[in-house]
């Protein structure tokens, strides 16, 4: 039995709920379609384009897309994922391990020397 598979039977947690925890998660507020116009705003404006968002106080939105279905089979199955599907299933873990009492998780105790998967490398042009 796989880290991730083990560490959900052992807390009682229902995939189904990580799915449906993560969507809630990850959705976009109004404050996120704030700051995603504001980064667009910052791109067309000529004066603006050499700065930093950092610079210019712009922060960055949420993606608006939870873990999927298959995605957390993946986990199940000890299979490698990218980073970012990695960080969406621990934030839907610890909001339901904190709702419950318990400890928050780790990257380490949930999914333990399981690789991250790596993209393909753009093209050098």
């Amino acid at each position: 039995m796989g880290t991730f598979k083990q560490f959900l039977s052992d807390q009682k947690l229902e995939p189904k709920t990580l799915v449906r925890l993560s969507s809630q998660l990850e959705s976009r507020s109004e404050e996120d379609r704030k700051l995603a116009k504001q980064r667009s705003d910052k791109r067309r404006d000529k004066e603006k384009q050499g700065k930093p968002y950092a610079e210019l106080g712009i922060g960055k939105p949420k993606s608006g897309r939870g873990v999927s279905v298959q995605q957390v089979n993946a986990a199940l199955e000890d299979q490698p994922l990218p980073a970012k599907v990695r960080g969406k299933l621990v934030r839907a873990v610890n909001a339901v391990l904190s709702k419950k009492g318990g400890p928050p998780a780790d990257f380490k105790s949930l999914f333990g020397e399981v690789p991250v998967r790596k993209g393909t490398a753009a093209k050098a042009s």
